[in-house]
């Protein structure tokens, strides 16, 4: 049991630093398919533009090589608000029925040596003793379990309030009592603090909230003979708990990227504290030393800290230390982690993303049996390396010698009871039994897939194509959970060209590199190098003309001719938002020229594709990132728009292009932001749905009264939402659990209550609603409460709508 908790702890997650703590409260002694497949290129130093605003979340350069900007607003997600544990077991009435459609898996990814792909896999804990069960924490798509060695999977945790993950353990006391630690740090994805089941994943329960332990936790422990004991490190710090979780303390500040405990001394723990050092406490966390140089450890230029110790051997143990991008120093201490020796054989395995990608694990029965995860050889330095002799050699094993192949950007590495090496990375999880030599896909059905966008088939219901996180753009071309992959490397936004659908599919990669596919896929990215722009950047068609296209930099560029050229036109100065980059952009149906795009709290409107008009705050904008707009098709002065903010407006409408802005999320809960939006205009009242970083919102009243998806939809972080107005059905494109799809809402609005059923006691509860002069008595959403209101819902209720 000790050996399987080393095993399990071998390698740990944690990102660059973030904003330091107080003081410690504790004494410190400072001393497949056949498909043509297009490679995107891993492009490096592309210029990002910088928002305004701490709602957007902190920005930065970064090489383009798989992950998001750390904070990038796409990926942060949610908590749901005032979660309950019996919240995943009621069943929350509501008119949506959600279908999974996939991806499960992508098939012929091209990193993965043409394999099956699945999505970011953070951490694995095999059982300790049967070799065929183990959990997977996904980076946000939840806790998955196998007992078939990972040829099958299924997910556990789709109703916890989080879905994004930064570790999970198994108590070694008792292998049925699994932790899972939520929020993902490399990235800056929000959790809501540790979960604990005690029936090997069947329920779960929270053992303690963000607040104690912290929102992005990088490493659990519980020590063999001490079940009450737990050890929490994360963005906040050392958290430990001696009561089993009821109450905690916490034993360092600082943002701890990574803590390993003596397989066979519960006293002795080694932590790694981002921009300090390694501290090492010999007496359970009640102190701890500081490490510096005379115990052979760099003291400047320390950024992210891994650490392992040796499952056979306490002596034993390795530190992997990051300096920005790179390799500060691989280093073996052989006295329980006190005195260090740098390994100066060890190549620079995680440049140049150490801050994202970088793990170690130590073989279960020979301490000199070390591998160590980083980003990959056919681009990058390394990806997985291995040394027999603690360090002194490495080779690459991320391609084994026998077959297999791992996709790139590795954040785990273990090994189960009987030897067998469970590996997890952006694409998924890999096992080898023979040390590397060869590898295993074990992505057949996991579905965790993060998509950032989807287009819709215009014709064609069981057609549609989604970007993905390092998985490029996949596309569904029949009626299967199979989806194949059309470019490698990251999927940004896409569009079909809907006069010829089946023929011509334009699509793009990071930093607004545009492709168009037509039989072949030729590259039209236009004159925009020198400006700033997202990593996921926006590419719209322009409705009215399928030839043209439109893409957002920190300029609005046009394209009339996309089916043939790559000549584009600025149709925008950098003022338009602000000098920030474009987040959204709509274009009205039936006036090609009116043209809306959105930024951070800034809305720019133009009605002749050249003189613009930016409306702020002061005109209704939400105080966030404009994440979506969507326009009236009858008529251009109508919009609603969707803001990266979790209170206050969260949606808002205009009727007068954009002059002013009226908040339809008043009653919306706070603490979901608005990150996607579809607006179903056939219904009356007018039907809003909302993805958020926690699942789907949606509303039947115009914005009066809001409800959330079922509990047959995932409490994910939802990417994109698209309505098939002809079908009528909503595609939700979720950032870690795939796509899904739902009939839009029959709305009935006299049904008040919304239990699906028309009777007297909506009739009632309108009146008690009405005569209090509540929100959801404006029936008709026209902002104001009065006898309309009454009279519109009597000939609703009469109607037996």
């Amino acid at each position: 049991m000790k050996t399987a908790i080393a095993a399990v702890l071998a390698c740990v997650l944690g990102p660059m630093a973030l904003a330091s703590d107080p003081a410690p409260d504790v004494a410190v002694e400072i001393d497949g398919s056949t498909l043509p497949l297009i490679t995107a290129p891993k492009i490096a130093n592309m210029p990002v533009a910088v928002h305004h605003g701490a709602a957007d979340g902190p920005r930065r350069d970064r090489p383009g090589f798989g992950p998001p900007p750390p904070g990038y607003w796409r990926i942060i997600g949610d908590a749901v608000p005032d979660w309950k544990p019996a919240d995943r077991f009621a069943p929350r009435a509501g008119p949506l029925s959600w279908t999974f459609l996939g991806s499960r898996p992508i098939s012929n990814e091209f990193w993965s040596g043409n394999a099956n792909a699945s999505g970011r896999i953070v951490c694995i804990a095999p059982h300790p003793t049967d070799a065929q069960t183990a959990y997977a924490a996904s980076a946000s798509g939840g806790i998955w379990k196998t007992t078939t060695g990972g040829l099958t999977w299924s997910p556990l945790t789709d109703e916890l309030p989080s879905l994004n993950h930064g570790f999970v353990f198994i108590d070694p006391n008792n292998a049925n009592t699994v932790y899972a630690g939520t929020g993902e740090y490399t990235t800056g994805s929000t959790g809501d603090g540790l979960f604990r089941s005690t029936d090997a994943g069947a329920t779960w329960s929270q053992v303690a909230n963000a607040g104690q332990v912290g929102s992005q936790i990088t490493g659990i422990i519980v020590p063999s003979g001490l079940p009450n004991t737990i050890y929490v490190s994360s963005g906040s710090g050392l958290w430990r708990s001696t009561d089993g979780g009821a109450s905690w303390s916490q034993r360092l500040t600082g943002q701890v990227s990574s803590v390993a405990i003596h397989p066979t001394n519960a006293n002795i723990l080694i932590a790694g504290r981002a921009d300090d050092a390694i501290y090492r406490t010999i007496n359970g966390g009640n102190t701890f030393t500081k490490l510096g140089s005379a115990q052979g450890l760099p003291v400047s230029g320390v950024n992210r800290i891994v650490l392992a110790f040796a499952p056979s051997d306490g002596n034993v143990a390795y530190a992997a230390i990051a300096t920005g991008s790179s390799l500060l120093g691989f280093y073996r201490s052989s006295n329980q982690g006190f005195n260090w020796t740098q390994k100066t054989a060890t190549p620079n395995f995680p440049s140049p993303q150490a801050w994202y990608d970088m793990c170690v694990g130590v073989s279960r029965t020979d301490p000199n049996i070390v591998f160590a995860g980083g980003v990959d050889k056919r681009y990058a330095t390394a990806g997985m390396i291995r040394t027999t002799n603690g360090g002194d050699t490495w080779i690459d094993v991320s391609q084994g010698t026998l077959g297999g192949q791992l996709h790139p950007d590795h954040h785990w590495i273990t090994q189960g009871p009987d030897g067998t090496l469970w590996a997890g990375n952006d694409g998924g999880v890999w096992t080898s039994t023979n040390l590397g030599d060869s590898w295993t896909n074990r992505n057949s059905n996991l579905a965790v897939t993060q998509n950032y966008t989807i287009a819709l088939h215009p014709t064609n219901v069981n057609r549609m194509a989604t970007g993905t996180q390092d998985n490029g753009t996949i596309w569904r071309t029949a009626d299967s959970f199979v989806w194949p992959q059309v470019q490698g490397g990251d999927g940004g936004y896409l569009a079909y060209d809907f006069s010829a659908p089946d023929t011509r599919l334009y699509f793009t990669y990071v930093y607004l590199t545009v492709y168009r596919r037509a039989g072949g896929t030729s590259t039209i990215t236009g004159p925009w190098g020198g400006d700033g722009v997202n990593f996921i950047a926006p590419l719209v068609m322009d409705p009215n003309n399928s030839n043209t296209l439109l893409g957002g930099t920190t300029r609005l560029w046009r394209n009339t001719a996309a089916s043939t050229t790559s000549t584009w036109t600025a149709i925008s100065t950098t003022s338009v938002v602000g000098g920030d980059a474009i987040d959204s952009i709509a274009v009205a149906p039936g006036a090609s020229n009116t043209i809306y795009v959105g930024g951070f709290a800034r809305v720019g409107l133009t009605t002749n594709a050249s003189t613009w008009s930016t409306r702020t705050t002061t005109n209704g904008v939400p105080n966030g990132t404009v994440t979506d707009i969507v326009i009236n098709p009858s008529n251009p002065a109508e919009a609603y728009l969707s803001a990266d903010t979790s209170s206050g407006a969260r949606v808002a409408h205009t009727t007068d292009y954009g002059v002013t802005w009226t908040n339809r999320s008043a009653s919306l809960v706070s603490g979901v932001r608005g990150l996607a939006l579809a607006i179903d205009w056939a219904s009356s009242p007018r039907a809003i749905y909302l993805g958020t970083g926690a699942g789907v919102y949606f509303s039947i009243n115009n914005g009066t009264s809001w409800q959330k998806d079922g509990t047959d939809f995932p409490n994910v972080n939802v990417g994109d939402l698209a309505i098939d107005v002809t079908r009528r059905t909503l595609t939700a494109a979720t950032y870690g659990r795939g796509v899904w799809r739902t009939p839009l809402a029959d709305t009935c609005p006299a049904d008040f209550n919304n239990d699906g059923f028309l009777d007297f006691t909506d009739f009632d509860d309108f009146v008690t609603a009405f005569e209090a002069g509540a929100a959801n008595a404006d029936f008709n959403g026209d902002g104001f409460l009065d006898f309309t209101d009454f009279d519109d819902f009597v000939a609703s209720f009469e109607a037996g709508c």
